[in-house]
């Protein structure tokens, strides 16, 4: 197979890939606002599925240094497809998380109306598919305007955190629920920080230039 061939088909295994950990995302998310435990097995056993793509996409990858020996614009997208695969597993890794999170919260009283939390996940989840869009058709412009974006999911965390500390306050009874919740957060946080991460990627593997610890801020 000739490298174009075999770089079409490492795209595709990447593609979809990220649709399974972004599926498995919404997935946890739904799970916790419809109180599902259906969707948390989906989203643990799907997990597996994640893994064995993260493996042969590794094993694609080094295929293709050791064999095909490619050279600049090649070798870079090589590169930057490694680290984009390390990001998308985390996102499926955090995903399980949230629906494990979501399990435990479930099983109780529901602690207070979901309205940031899913205004959180939709923010951290058009990261990831505008940084994957990015990186698939070298779209410089877009990739830093996801890097941008991950301050408003930040500000979603701090705004989360200190609504729920609120009832912590009040009852404290409230502190294992919240807690939850805050961690549910913090692993929207760290989703859209991989999708910051798939924006590096994409202006590397277009531009050459290392983008990381040069993040515009507003």
């Amino acid at each position: 197979m000739f490298l174009d061939d075999e770089l079409r088909e490492l795209k595709l295994k990447l593609s979809k890939m990220a649709d399974i950990a972004i599926d498995m995302v919404e997935k946890s998310m739904k799970a916790l606002i419809e109180r599902d435990s259906d969707l948390i097995k989906m989203v643990v056993e799907t997990d597996d599925a994640v893994d064995s793509l993260d493996n042969e996409i590794d094993s694609h990858c080094l295929r293709l240094c050791a064999l095909k020996q490619p050279k600049a614009d090649d070798l870079r997208l090589i590169l930057s497809s490694l680290k984009i695969n390390i990001a998308i597993e985390r996102i499926a890794d955090n995903a399980v998380n949230m629906a494990e999170w979501a399990e435990k919260i479930n099983k109780q009283p529901q602690l207070k109306p979901y309205i940031d939390l899913p205004a959180m996940k939709e923010t951290s989840i058009l990261m990831v598919k505008d940084a994957l869009n990015a990186f698939f058709t070298k779209d410089t412009e877009k990739a830093k305007k996801v890097i941008l974006l991950d301050d408003k999911v930040d500000n979603y965390e701090v705004q989360i955190i200190r609504e729920l500390m609120t009832y912590v306050m009040e009852n404290s009874e409230n502190i294992s629920r919240a807690i939850w919740l805050m961690s549910i957060a913090r692993a929207l946080e760290r989703i859209a920080d991989q999708a910051t991460n798939i924006a590096e990627q994409a202006i590397f593997v277009t531009e050459g230039k290392i983008y990381k610890h040069h993040r515009e801020r507003k």
